[in-house]
């Protein structure tokens, strides 16, 4: 005996399925109708279950394809509006003429002591990481900058975000703000830069890598 899939209609005209044991596609054919069925789909069940394994394996691919695609072309789209001159790192010269921003690096910029105290933790934490990365560090509660030597270039865009993102949310966290903006500057080229907004627990990254 054997065992047979079968999708088949009823005598009030619904659909029924099932599995059906007879020696060959004929015999199942014939004992459905007999017994009021009206099967529309019948084939052995070994053969259903490979045919909806190779379904579900032509679908996870046709997703991983169209996935790998969609990544593929926002990282293109980003370089391109990166390269047309559309998404502008922050000039850091600008932001020194406005004041955020110290005349120089290579010490910690802080105004009160919580600033200080969590700019020198930022600073240890970067230098236990990566050290001779990091140059000094500038906290205006809302908004921080990180300046780095040009060992920044030899991190990849994820061990840099890591640490950029991480960064960012200890300084919300740290001062109980609506928001935060991390920079991170080389001389005076911003290299990256993180704006985090807690109502919407979003980060925004940008690198000008």
């Amino acid at each position: 005996m054997r065992l047979f899939y079968f999708r088949a209609y009823d005598q009030t005209g619904h659909k029924r399925t099932g599995a059906i044991e007879a020696p060959n596609v004929r015999a199942a054919d014939a004992e459905l109708r007999k017994s009021g069925l009206r099967p529309y789909f019948l084939n052995e069940y070994e053969a259903v279950r490979k045919a909806l394994r190779e379904k579900r394996k032509r679908e996870r691919l046709l997703i991983l394809g169209g996935s790998l695609a969609i990544a593929l072309s926002l990282v293109l789209s980003g370089q391109l509006v990166r390269y047309a001159g559309r998404e502008r790192a922050p000039d850091v010269e600008d932001y020194k003429r406005a004041g955020i921003l110290d005349e120089s690096s290579g010490v910690i910029v802080a105004k009160t002591k919580e600033e200080r105290e969590f700019a020198l933790e930022i600073y240890k934490i970067w230098d236990g990481f990566y050290p001779d990365l990091i140059t000094g560090v500038d906290v205006k509660r809302l908004f921080m900058t990180v300046y780095v030597s040009r060992q920044v270039y030899d991190l990849s865009d994820n061990e840099l975000e890591l640490l950029a993102t991480n960064t960012t949310r200890a300084l919300q966290r740290r001062f109980e703000t609506s928001g935060a903006t991390l920079l991170i500057v080389e001389g005076d080229n911003t290299v990256m830069e993180v704006n985090y907004a807690s109502a919407r627990q979003s980060l925004r990254v940008r690198s000008y890598r």
